[in-house]
């Protein structure tokens, strides 16, 4: 009962904050208005195509007219957004069952989540793919479950595919052919319903360099320094443009194809089997937020969500992963949407807050990578090394 308690006053406080700043142009809930407008026009028969602004698999939609559905203005998206919010509560107190968990941490982490990450997590439409993720991880003993929740969301955004990765061998075979079923029947619905709705990944290749993504991070650091570095609106995200930028996309896409290929043949090879399937799928979504042309502040509500399932089975550091991927989460709602104007013209204090954001980010990613390495029979002294002080 305390940890719903404490779930229900700090989603009250976040949205209460999120209601102070619900202007149409800027603010946690700016995107809401966009999201309605796109189930108004779909409602009409009038689906998003050659629209630059959209970015999302087809199963998004779907959640954009059911939230339009339930209330006026931003109250039916948020209202439905608090109610995937509740699941994941929900699955992660399912999971302590399960394992007659006694950590305090998992739930805690979770409850609170808007602390770190600020009301975007409700203004955004992340948290529903985080569900269909989380509830995955918990269901993870159930092969066909696990694909099919996984399929779910990279319906909903393309992420969830990286869970994928926690696949064992032993179960790959249903595993893939759940997920499979699941995405190509899910698939098949979806075009007919609005056929060429798989348009956005057109759009996804033409993306540039997000200033908030690592690979920006020099030019920002620059813009805050000797020169003035231009910035544009492009593709629903504010882009440098600037030159060398192709080339850094190239790299930075480079690197985490390689670092995920890496992860994916090990885990093939057999070679990862003791490590748990959340800190993989934890390791993997790190890898691509870090190499991605695209890091936008909502995107940390994944990995906190998954840092709360990881901190059932602690693994090594687990103390510092959290402390670091909490702090960029916390830089993060900092700077937007109070301080992002100032970022984008390069003023110093919110260019230093997302230096910290990135280096934090970078840091955790390093610390899980090289948690790989421990041994199967140290791991088990590494997860209650790590319980200690975590």
């Amino acid at each position: 009962m305390a940890i719903f308690t404490g779930w229900a006053i700090t989603r009250a406080i976040a949205v209460y904050a999120a209601v102070q700043t619900a202007r149409p142009v800027s603010g946690w809930l700016a995107d809401v208005a966009l999201y309605n407008w796109w189930a108004e026009n779909i409602s009409n028969g009038q689906f998003p195509l050659n629209d630059s602004m959209w970015q999302y698999p087809p199963l998004a939609a779907v959640i954009f007219c059911f939230a339009h559905s339930l209330g006026p203005g931003s109250v039916g998206f948020v209202a439905f957004a608090l109610l995937a919010d509740l699941g994941i509560m929900a699955m992660i107190m399912k999971h302590a069952k399960k394992l007659a968990n006694l950590n305090p941490f998992p739930p805690l982490i979770w409850v609170a989540a808007p602390i770190f990450i600020g009301p975007i997590m409700f203004g955004r439409m992340d948290i529903f793919p985080t569900l269909a993720m989380v509830a995955a991880l918990v269901l993870f003993s159930s092969p066909n479950a696990f694909g099919a929740l996984v399929a779910l969301g990279a319906l909903l955004k393309v992420w969830p595919v990286l869970g994928l990765v926690a696949t064992p061998r032993a179960t790959a075979s249903k595993v893939f052919a759940s997920f499979t079923v699941t995405f190509v029947s899910g698939s098949l619905i979806m075009l007919a319903w609005w056929p060429g709705s798989f348009s956005f990944i057109t759009g996804q290749r033409a993306r540039g360099l997000q200033i908030e993504s690592v690979g920006a991070l020099p030019y920002m650091i620059w813009n805050a320094g000797p020169k003035d570095i231009k910035i544009e609106l492009l593709y629903g995200a504010v882009e440098v443009v600037a030159s060398g930028t192709r080339l850094v996309c190239l790299l930075v896409t480079v690197v985490g194809a390689v670092l995920l290929g890496n992860l994916v043949w090990r885990r093939y090879r057999g070679a990862l089997e003791h490590v748990e399937a959340s800190d993989l799928t934890l390791l993997a979504v790190l890898i691509s937020m870090v190499t991605s042309r695209v890091l936008s502040p909502q995107y940390i509500v994944w990995i906190v969500a998954l840092l709360a399932v990881c901190a059932f089975k602690p693994q090594r550091h687990f103390a510092w992963i959290a402390g670091l991927i909490l702090t960029s989460s916390l830089c993060g709602s900092i700077i937007y949407p109070a301080l992002y104007i100032e970022f984008e013209i390069g003023k110093l204090l919110p260019v230093t807050l997302h230096t910290i954001r990135i280096v934090a980010l970078i840091a955790a990613t390093y610390l899980c990578w090289s948690n790989l390495k421990i041994k199967p029979a140290d791991q088990g002294r590494a997860q209650k090394a790590s319980a200690l002080v975590g």
